[in-house]
């Protein structure tokens, strides 16, 4: 009984640290993304153009800290890589005081209620995809990973209807991104799943 308690508790520590090292990894991911989604800016109060560079990314990974929470997700398709996927979303964003005026411009991130920052994770393949809050939308490429999967396991093609039906993530409208991915033209309007937080809203 002692040993299976051992055991027991030895597992659980084990899940835990791997638990954290995973959302520390969510972390770095979400900073990445978070950059590279920013445009190099010119103002007349800065002294210089604000460009991306290493020496920038790295003050935003040191002085920028953001807290994330994970996404429930409910699926009737069966994949081997299912379990491999976890979706995360920003829950607020921190600034240390080192940040210099130039670098609190371009690094700043805006958070909006009801616009969120999520990305999806495929945590065997190492592969990300930002899926909500981003100026760019990864749904084609995450769609298309998953029906690969779904081709190799079943040897059929994933039907768009059967993953809309069945694949959900909270704070997601994937009926949306695969609609506005169809439509000619971007239109946030028609389209919310793709305002971002930086968007300005009209209040009905």
């Amino acid at each position: 009984m002692i040993k299976l308690k051992v055991v027991f508790i030895l597992t659980f520590l084990c899940n835990l640290n791997l638990y954290g090292q995973s959302k520390t990894k969510a972390e770095d991911i979400f900073k990445m993304h978070l950059f590279l989604d920013k445009k190099n800016i010119t103002r007349s109060d800065l002294e210089k153009n604000v460009i991306k560079n290493d020496s920038l990314f790295d003050s935003f990974k040191k002085n920028c800290s953001i807290k994330i929470d994970t996404l429930k997700m409910y699926s009737n398709i069966y994949l081997p890589i299912d379990g491999s996927f976890k979706f995360y979303v920003i829950r607020d964003i921190e600034y240390k005081n080192e940040l210099s005026k130039v670098e609190m411009w371009f690094l700043k991130i805006d958070l909006n209620l009801d616009y969120k920052y999520v990305i999806a994770i495929n945590e065997s393949t190492g592969r990300s995809y930002c899926l909500s809050g981003f100026n760019n939308n990864d749904f084609f490429v995450f769609f298309s990973d998953i029906s690969n999967a779904y081709r190799s396991f079943y040897f059929k093609k994933l039907k768009i209807s059967n993953f809309l039906k069945n694949y959900k993530v909270e704070n997601l409208d994937f009926e949306c991104l695969y609609k506005s991915i169809k439509s000619d033209v971007i239109d946030k309007e028609r389209f919310p799943c793709l305002k971002t937080p930086n968007d300005s809203f009209s209040i009905h």
